[in-house]
């Protein structure tokens, strides 16, 4: 499906849920920013939505999908709602879901205390730039073959996230990993540091707003205000 110059190639919930052999789904959830920037110069980004499994996570891109393909199915998938199916999924499967980033190790006891049983495991990796230090990627890579997780929600903020996953998106594969996505502030989330939004702020788009004005500051201030932006490529 081409939405806002864009291929979102998992526009059904079923693209993020079914695993393939030998195959590692990189899980792209696209919001607002994500659509900015994709447009306004990170030609990796852009790349990156393009070739893999890319959905609707914010409600205006949603949106401007179901009105400019009616006829077509077309789920809503943040990547905060994700990380509770994964550890579903994982529960079933009788593995493990991997956080990397933020609050990861609380956000795991959260996620195994939901499920009464050992769904999740977390690796609160320290703040680097991307690219990440060498003992960062060896710590990184350890984790995958320790614990050979279904799934790798990495919570590190976007386009940092999208970069890492898909430089080890074959070792992931190697290593039995099904899925990979990048969640931003889903470990914090789960683990209780902030509230999300209720259901009926979500529903109307308005969680960004939510967000700045539960947690003001300039950075949450100057993304909305990008985002917005994002409205000038409804036509593409």
């Amino acid at each position: 499906m081409k939405v806002l110059g864009l291929a979102f190639r998992g526009a059904h919930r079923s693209a993020v849920e079914t695993p393939e052999a030998g195959r590692c789904k990189f899980v792209v959830t696209v919001n607002a920013d994500f659509v900015v920037r994709a447009h306004e110069g990170d030609e990796r980004l852009r790349r990156i939505i393009d070739t893999n499994i890319s959905t609707f996570d914010g409600f205006w891109p949603w949106l401007v999908a179901r009105l400019r393909h009616p006829s077509a199915q077309c789920d809503k998938i943040s990547g905060s709602d994700l990380i509770y199916r994964y550890a579903d999924m994982c529960k079933a499967s009788g593995r493990q879901l991997l956080i990397v980033g933020g609050a990861a190790t609380d956000a795991a006891d959260s996620l195994n205390n939901r499920a009464n049983a050992r769904v999740a495991t977390g690796w609160d990796a320290p703040f680097e730039n991307y690219p990440m230090s060498a003992d960062y990627i060896a710590t990184f890579r350890a984790q995958i073959q320790a614990q050979r997780p279904l799934a790798v929600a990495v919570c590190l903020g976007s386009p940092k996230q999208e970069y890492l996953i898909e430089d080890h998106l074959a070792f992931m594969a190697e290593n039995g990993v099904a899925f990979a996505y990048g969640a931003g502030g889903t470990a914090d989330m789960v683990a209780g540091r902030f509230k999300r939004a209720p259901k009926l702020i979500q529903d109307i788009g308005l969680e960004g707003a939510w967000r700045l004005l539960t947690q003001p500051s300039l950075f949450r201030l100057k993304r909305l205000f990008k985002s917005v932006k994002m409205f000038r490529y409804c036509l593409d």
